[in-house]
């Protein structure tokens, strides 16, 4: 077997012999909420490469990586500790950003940008729960960047998380044991949940507010409104996210998503979500259409949910100019929402695998960096009210998402 050469020269392959880092490799990767933090920790910063490493004082391990950007670091891979930020980190027991490495008096002589091409850089030191430094995660991007000191309090807590669940993962291990057990699992939600929900949402809806004010003022110029609008749909969109966030971690915890139906009329629901999308899609053109009797037992607030994610779905992924349909139809024995857009057709291989987690159907609309959550959610949704999703998607009708929803 051929094996290719990493794309930085610097990196070494895994070292097959060094089994006291290597359990340590392995009881990251048992952590499944890993994945999803790399990806928050991308979407949130911008920056395309997020790594969890091992590091000692003699070496640098990945862990986990999302490489968006061509790195070629791999699971099991080295570098030499003391060419890396990580090891600045290490040094400094605290966490660093980095926004432009060659053009800062601190790094423009350190290895990192010499050697690995590195520009920016953020990361948080890991620690066990009783305190033992384990490593490093970090976000990485070639190419220089603007990240907030802001972000650095998102990566502590998140890298909280991490640790804790280190700690856990070899706590199950010592016991010979491959699965969290119901309280493990039970203070893995309690503490993600407690993160996203509070240490997230707080800030995010300081942020909305304040900028919501600042609108209602009357001697604001148009750069000034239209730099507040885009501070608004970027809270919106990260509201969004952090909700999706929160069910995804419910439903992965093998519970059913919570419904409360109440009598509704999904067309005045569906003319409602479709006027808040337009706020934050202005110059898109989204019809309605309503037929048939809509009336029925749901719960406003999942379909509202199921609505805005498939029509902001929609607005990625189609072409500016193009018209989105969104439609309620009521039939004799359920409610079927549907969304379609005109953007690029779904391969038939994505099909089966499309409302999985971090699943997207085409690459367009890529530069929003979507976790991928939102038809995962959908999916989920649909199926706590006794529903189903399909979509059918062909060069000439576009791309249709459907929504089925038994009267109960």
């Amino acid at each position: 077997m051929v094996i290719s050469p990493p794309a930085n020269p610097h990196i070494r392959p895994a070292d097959a012999n060094a089994s006291s880092v290597a359990s340590d490799v392995e009881a990251v990767g048992r952590i499944d909420a890993v994945k999803t933090v790399l990806k928050v920790l991308t979407q949130t910063t911008g920056l395309r490469l997020a790594v969890v490493s091992r590091v000692t004082p003699e070496s640098w391990t990945c862990c986990a990586v999302l490489d968006e950007m061509n790195f070629g670091l791999r699971v099991g891979d080295t570098l030499e500790v003391a060419t890396t930020f990580c090891n600045t980190v290490r040094n400094m027991a605290g966490p660093l950003l980095v926004n432009h490495a060659s053009q800062d008096p601190r790094f423009k002589d350190h290895p990192a940008p010499k050697m690995y091409g590195v520009e920016s850089y953020i990361a948080v030191p890991l620690y066990r729960r009783n305190g033992e430094f384990f490593g490093v995660m970090c976000a990485v991007d070639a190419k220089p960047a603007s990240v907030s000191e802001d972000k650095l309090e998102v990566f502590r807590h998140l890298g909280d998380l991490v640790g804790h669940q280190l700690e856990q993962q070899e706590a199950l291990s010592e016991r010979d044991s491959q699965l969290l057990g119901a309280r493990e699992a039970s203070l893995l939600r309690e503490q993600l949940m407690g993160i996203v929900s509070h240490d997230l949402r707080n800030p995010l809806n300081a942020i909305s507010l304040a900028a919501a004010t600042l609108m209602r003022r009357t001697d604001l110029d148009d750069r000034a409104r239209r730099g507040l609008r885009r501070i608004l749909d970027s809270s919106d969109r990260a509201n969004r996210l952090i909700l999706d966030l929160l069910d995804f971690t419910h439903v992965r915890t093998g519970m059913v998503l919570p419904v409360k139906p109440k009598p509704v009329d999904l067309h005045e629901l569906t003319q409602q979500v479709v006027d808040e999308v337009q706020l934050t899609a202005q110059g898109r053109a989204l019809d309605v259409q309503c037929t048939g009797d809509a009336q029925g037992a749901w719960d406003p607030d999942r379909i509202a949910q199921v609505l805005t994610n498939l029509i902001t779905n929609a607005v990625q992924y189609s072409p500016a100019q193009s018209h989105i349909r969104v439609e309620a139809r009521g039939e004799a024995r359920e409610v079927v929402l549907s969304v379609t857009n005109a953007g690029a057709v779904i391969p038939e291989s994505l099909m089966p695998s499309l409302f999985e987690p971090m699943t997207r159907g085409t690459t367009e609309g890529s530069e929003r960096r979507s976790v991928g959550l939102g038809l995962f959610i959908v999916n989920h949704i649909a199926r706590a009210h006794g529903g189903h999703v399909d979509v059918v998607s062909t060069a000439e009708t576009g791309t249709t998402f459907r929504v089925h929803l038994p009267r109960g």
